[in-house]
C-alpha cells in the first residue's frame, strides 16, 4: 500500500495555520472580554495640581534637566502633560530643576497652553526656556526647500528627484532642547545630574520619580513602555534589546527569548541596548563633557540614500556607548516594566490598571510561542550588506549604530510629516 510521504514544509504549514488559528482567537478573546470594561476607577486624583498644597519633597535624585519637544499636543497637554509636570516639580523641588521646552509651528491650543504654563512656572520661581516658535508649520517646511537641496539631510529618492529626511530634521528639533544647557554651563550653573525627556504623553508624578529611581540610579539611561493602544506599545523605532534586536511583538512581553523577555516578565528591569518609548532619563555626565558632548544625530546621508535609516533616539545610545561612557556608579541602558505611559488616556489607563495582571500573562502565551515557531526577530542580512558596501567605499567610514538600522528611508511624500 502506498502511503502518503510527510514533507517537512507540510508540518511548517500546519503549525503556522495552527498559530493563526490561535492568536485570532486569543485577539477575539480579549476584544470581547474589554469591549463592555466594568467603570474604570476614579484617576483624576493623579492630575490634580494646587500650587497652594504642600506636596512632600523626594529626596537623592539630584538635580534634573527636563527637555521636551511639543506640535499639536494640546489633546495631551491638558490636564495630563502640563499638570503632571507641576506636580513633578513639586516633589522634586523647584530649585532642582530646570525645564526646557520647545514648541514648533503647532496650529492647534499648544501655544496657548505652553505659554500658561511658562507663566505659572514663572511664578514657581523655576528656572527654564519656552520656546515658541512663531512661524507655522508650512513655513518652516517652505524655508527648508528654499533652502536648496545641495544641503545635507537631502537624498535621492526612488521617485527619482532629491528629498528631505526625516530623521536628521528631529534630530536637530531635538538638540534644540540642549541649547539652553550648553548657555547654563558657561554661566556655571549646568551641574545636573539626570537629563529628562519627555514626549507629549500621559504621566503622572510618581511615574516619572519611578523612572529616575530603576536600579537606585545605576543607569546610563532608563526608559519607560509607551502605548498608543491599550494593548499596543508604540516606539519600535528605537527600542533595541540586549542583543541588539528588534522587539518582534508590539504585545506584552515584546521581547524575544533572553534576558530581555525574562526580565520584562518577571517586572525587573530589563537590560537593552537602546529605548525611549516615551519617557527617558539620562545620567547627565555624557551631555556636559566639554569636548564632544552628546547630542542627537542621524546616519550619513551617503548611506541613507541606500534605502538605510536610524532613529536619533536609538543612534544616541549607540554613540554613548562608543564614546565609552561609564561609571561606577551608573551603567547600562534599561526598560522600567513598572512605567508605563501613553499617547492618550485610555491607552494609559488600561496599562496602569493592568499591568502584570492575568490577562497580560495569558496574552503573553501567544505571543512568545509565535516568536519562537518564526525564529523572530529575524536577521537583516540586506541592511549589513549595505552598511559593509558603504563601509567598502570609503575608507574610515564606520556606523557605531548599525543595531539601530532599518531596511526603511523616511522620506515623507510632499514633506507633510518631517516634523514629529
Amino acid at each position: 500500500m502506498l502511503r502518503r510521504r510527510f514533507h517537512p514544509y507540510n508540518r511548517i504549514r500546519r503549525i503556522l495555520f495552527a498559530l493563526i488559528f490561535f492568536l485570532l482567537n486569543a485577539h477575539f478573546f480579549f476584544h470581547f472580554l474589554h469591549s463592555d470594561p466594568e467603570p474604570a476607577p476614579d484617576t483624576s486624583a493623579l492630575w490634580e495640581y494646587s500650587p497652594y498644597v504642600a506636596i512632600p519633597r523626594v529626596h537623592g535624585i539630584g538635580k534634573v534637566y527636563i527637555a521636551a519637544n511639543h506640535w499639536i499636543s494640546a489633546k495631551v497637554l491638558k490636564p495630563y502633560w502640563i499638570n503632571g509636570l507641576l506636580l513633578l516639580i513639586q516633589q522634586l523641588g523647584p530649585e532642582n530643576v530646570f525645564v526646557s521646552i520647545y514648541e514648533n509651528g503647532s496650529w492647534d491650543e499648544t501655544p496657548a497652553m505652553l505659554r500658561e504654563l511658562d507663566e505659572i512656572l514663572d511664578k514657581m520661581g523655576v528656572a527654564r526656556r519656552v520656546l515658541i516658535e512663531a512661524v507655522t508649520h508650512r513655513e518652516q517646511v517652505a524655508e527648508l526647500v528654499a533652502q536648496g537641496d545641495d544641503k545635507p539631510g537631502w537624498v535621492m529618492t526612488s521617485r527619482g528627484k532629491k528629498e528631505l529626511r526625516r530623521i536628521p530634521v528631529l534630530a536637530k528639533l531635538r538638540n534644540r532642547l540642549l541649547e539652553p544647557l550648553e548657555q547654563l554651563q558657561r554661566q556655571g550653573r549646568g551641574a545636573f545630574d539626570r537629563i529628562l525627556f519627555l514626549n507629549d504623553v500621559v504621566f503622572t508624578a510618581q511615574d516619572v520619580i519611578r523612572l529616575l529611581k530603576t536600579r537606585n540610579g545605576n543607569y546610563t539611561a532608563a526608559c519607560s513602555v509607551d502605548f498608543n493602544k491599550p494593548h499596543q506599545y508604540y516606539d519600535t523605532f528605537a527600542l533595541r534589546d540586549s542583543y541588539g534586536r528588534e522587539a518582534p511583538a508590539q504585545r506584552f512581553p515584546f521581547f524575544a527569548s533572553g534576558e530581555s523577555q525574562e526580565a520584562m516578565m518577571d517586572g525587573r528591569p530589563v537590560p537593552v541596548k537602546s529605548c525611549w518609548n516615551g519617557m527617558v532619563a539620562f545620567d547627565a555626565a555624557p551631555f556636559l563633557r566639554p569636548q564632544n558632548p552628546l547630542r542627537f544625530r542621524a546616519v550619513d546621508d551617503s548611506l541613507a540614500v541606500s534605502h538605510v535609516e536610524g532613529s536619533e533616539c536609538c543612534l544616541i545610545h549607540a554613540d554613548n556607548a562608543k564614546h565609552g561612557f561609564h561609571s561606577r556608579q551608573r551603567a547600562g541602558v534599561w526598560v522600567n516594566p513598572m512605567v508605563r505611559v501613553g499617547y492618550n488616556f485610555p491607552a494609559y489607563q488600561y496599562q496602569r490598571l493592568h499591568m502584570y495582571s492575568w490577562p497580560e500573562y495569558l496574552i503573553s502565551l501567544p505571543v512568545r510561542v509565535g516568536v519562537w515557531l518564526l525564529r523572530m526577530p529575524w536577521s537583516k542580512e540586506q541592511v549589513s550588506a549595505r552598511i559593509k558596501e558603504w563601509k567598502g567605499e570609503e575608507a574610515g567610514r564606520d556606523e557605531p549604530g548599525d543595531f539601530c538600522l532599518v531596511d526603511e528611508m523616511h522620506v515623507p511624500e510632499g514633506l507633510a510629516g518631517v516634523f514629529p
